[in-house]
């Protein structure tokens, strides 16, 4: 028997806290010095504004996030992400993740409860570290 969990995210590339992903340029990925300056600047002094008809809203700073419809958006998402492997993997439970999109998953035999509680435990740290890093699953869907 098989068990699947599929974790959504709530608005995760909205929420993608600018600190904690130059840390992980820096700490994961090794990436420092004028690479990490220009990753900075990247995601630095962002601005949004909304028009509806002849309606312009002021401009507004965007202070976390990752933009979205770009080629760096879900890679600096996947980036920040990195953690999340090594809590699934440390609770020796099967994934597969890219983005915003993880699935975990477990076999087991017929009355074995062994992976069914692991799996329980993983979802408390993945849940844990999600809100300490601005992130927040999508319970409802």
């Amino acid at each position: 028997m098989s068990v699947l969990v599929l974790l959504d995210l709530s608005a995760a590339f909205d929420t993608v806290d600018h600190n904690i992903l130059l840390k992980r340029l820096e700490n994961w990925a090794d990436i420092s010095g004028t690479v990490l300056n220009w990753f900075k600047t990247y995601l630095e002094n962002r601005k949004y504004f909304v028009s509806i008809g002849n309606f312009t809203s002021e401009q507004t700073s965007i202070t976390c996030g990752v933009p979205q419809g770009s080629i760096l958006g879900p890679l600096l998402f996947n980036i920040y992400m990195l953690p999340l492997a090594q809590i699934i993997n440390n609770n020796k439970i099967n994934y597969h993740s890219y983005a915003d999109d993880t699935q975990i998953y477990i076999t087991m035999s017929p009355g074995d409860r062994g992976p069914v509680q692991a799996l329980g435990k993983c979802i408390e740290e993945i849940n844990d570290w999600l809100c300490h890093n601005f992130l927040q699953l999508n319970k409802n869907k």
